[in-house]
């Protein structure tokens, strides 16, 4: 569209979306606080949080949604450009791990848990480029991280996809938007410094409080700084750049823009969400971490009184009339002591108060809803074994999997379509020479670099190209995982196949095998006490026993399977729960006010 957007009305728009948004980023605010508890800063919790399960919700299952960077695929259906698209493949994972893609990636799975992940993706300006001390060249592919905290959104949208409007604030120093010669000179010539407050200006905090405190103060910063916001516009195809003080207030007729550009980037814009939960005809995801709080609230409530009444707890010598003697020297004595005691029938102990066997047990069952809502969070986490064997906790585990199966898929999709903005920018890079060595199949030894100029990758049309995430590559594989995994793949696999193998000269390299095995099973002695020589010429049947033909495996045996169901829940988690309940139930008869 040629005409240019009302900025009056748009920074209206954003003021009241921001007033919308309050509540959430209220909620986010004393989550998080529970989340870091009492001893993180001054700002945590008000309260002790003795038993922190949103940190381990947020371990466990992040833990399963991401542990590693992300590999992706590139594919063409074109024979004759797979090898640019193949050197573009290699090139794109070795720069996913040099920009460290997956911290970014890790922030906004949990922001997602919490609320909404956001992440932006375009070309860095100068601005973008400081706050990363310049490391990231302006005019360059930038994956940043949104918080909720500076995100806006269309409001009467049901969608994202539906927005007329998203964008996100961000501070910056001032001197490198007083220099840029990208931004309105009318604008820039009036600017001022503006303080990092603590308090948005609809009335609630900010979620960076919790770290920096109100001991930070809103001045006294090391540079001077200024709040920009960049409102992208679908539909125009537009991006605004706009002060902080033209989009927070009721705006009427005052708004400025610093800066109207066209959007140069892909079609699906520069911003991307990761949502957990869709709420139906409502814009805004919901979050896990929103239906946990309170059970999370509820549980430390009665941990901390169960401690108040295990503090409570008294044990005392009652003693009759008369032997006060006696009583005196059974206080006064130490552990162990041998002491007179003219009357001891006349000397009672008496145990009360102490935790309630009923709260404790209202505690336990708690604790078990917790788990259970969160998809089985002591086995996902292998904090304790669930049932008596294994192959039932493996069953378990992989059903567990199953609960957050949806979210696991949904961050797949936000993780792909990230990558892909990414590699639209990388593809169409003017200048970038994407290189990739390349090992001759078989001989790894021998290898050549490989070369994408801008001209090659002009070759392949980015529609043609396909851009798609290995969902395996997220999950973290620790080297016992690898280990039982070529175990698998040779015994399952190429020893009941050895025959055809062999006859399409494929042949399993034991030293190899044994070395890679070490490797994984961190033992380098493995190499000094198995000896690896060339391997000795075949012989024949005759040469070997002179003709005699030598044992052979029966080709049929026999073998006898036993198997015994162990009923009874003793040694899990549940089962321990129960005897801690019996026994707190026992003492509660035995030790109000009785002997």
């Amino acid at each position: 569209m040629k005409d240019e957007p009302d900025l009056d009305r748009l920074c209206t728009a954003v003021y009241r979306s921001r007033l919308v948004l309050r509540k959430p980023r209220q909620v986010r605010v004393d989550m998080t606080r529970e989340f870091v508890g009492t001893n993180w800063s001054e700002e945590g919790a008000e309260k002790p949080v003795l038993i922190n399960l949103l940190a381990m919700y947020v371990n466990v299952v992040g833990r399963r949604l991401l542990s590693s960077n992300p590999r992706f695929m590139l594919s063409t259906w074109n024979r004759a450009n797979k090898p640019i698209v193949s050197t573009m493949e290699s090139w794109v994972n070795e720069e996913v791990v040099r920009t460290y893609l997956a911290g970014t990636f890790e922030r906004c799975i949990t922001d997602g848990l919490f609320n909404v992940g956001i992440c932006k993706v375009s070309l860095a300006t100068p601005a973008d480029a400081s706050l990363s001390a310049w490391t990231k060249g302006a005019g360059k592919p930038l994956a940043q991280r949104i918080d909720l905290d500076d995100f806006v959104c269309d409001m009467h949208a049901r969608d994202f996809k539906e927005c007329s409007y998203i964008g996100h604030r961000f501070r910056v120093p001032l001197a490198v938007v007083k220099n840029s010669k990208l931004y309105s000179r009318e604008v820039r010539k009036d600017m001022s410094p503006m303080p990092d407050r603590i308090y948005n200006l609809e009335g609630d905090e900010r979620i960076h409080l919790l770290g920096r405190t109100t001991l930070g103060g809103d001045e006294e910063e090391f540079e001077d700084f200024v709040d920009l916001w960049e409102i992208y516009l679908p539909r125009h195809r537009l991006v605004v750049t706009l002060l902080d003080g033209d989009v927070t207030v009721d705006a009427k007729g005052n708004a400025k823009a610093m800066r109207i550009q066209r959007w140069l980037g892909p079609d699906c814009g520069p911003y991307h969400m990761l949502g957990m939960g869709t709420v139906p005809g409502n814009i805004m995801p919901k979050a896990p971490m929103q239906d946990l709080w309170d059970l999370h609230l509820a549980l430390n409530r009665q941990l901390r009184k169960l401690v108040r009444q295990a503090d409570r707890q008294k044990e005392n010598v009652f003693v009759r009339g008369g032997s006060t003697e006696d009583g005196s020297r059974a206080i006064d004595c130490n552990d162990g002591e041998v002491v007179r005691v003219d009357n001891p029938e006349n000397l009672k102990a008496v145990t009360y108060g102490g935790p309630n066997a009923q709260n404790f047990q209202l505690f336990m069952a708690l604790k078990d809803v917790f788990s259970w809502l969160s998809g089985n969070l002591e086995i996902m986490g292998g904090l304790a074994p669930q049932s008596k064997t294994a192959a039932q906790d493996k069953l378990m585990n992989e059903n567990s999997s199953a609960t957050i199966a949806q979210m696991q898929d949904r961050t797949t999709n936000f993780i792909g379509d990230v990558g892909r903005a990414l590699c639209w920018y990388w593809h169409h890079d003017p200048e970038k020479v994407m290189t990739s060595e390349y090992a001759l199949p078989g001989m790894p030894s021998m290898s050549i670099t490989r070369k994408a100029s801008p001209d090659d990758r002009q070759k392949v049309p980015f529609e043609d190209m396909k851009v798609t995430l290995d969902p395996y590559s997220l999950q973290h594989q620790t080297p016992q995982s690898r280990l039982a995994a070529l175990n698998q793949i040779v015994t399952q696999i190429f020893i009941p196949m050895a025959q055809v193998a062999q006859s399409q000269g494929v042949a399993l390299d034991f030293q190899a095998y044994l070395k890679i095995v070490g490797k994984l099973m961190d033992q380098p002695d493995l190499e000094e006490i198995l000896t690896f020589q060339q391997a000795p010429a075949q012989q024949t049947g005759e040469e070997e026993g002179g003709g005699a033909e030598q044992p052979r495996m029966p080709q049929e045996t026999t073998r006898t399977y036993e198997r015994r169901s162990v009923g009874g829940q003793t040694g899990t988690a549940q089962g321990r729960g129960q005897e801690a309940i019996t026994q707190m139930m026992a003492a509660s008869k035995n030790g109000n006010g009785q002997q």
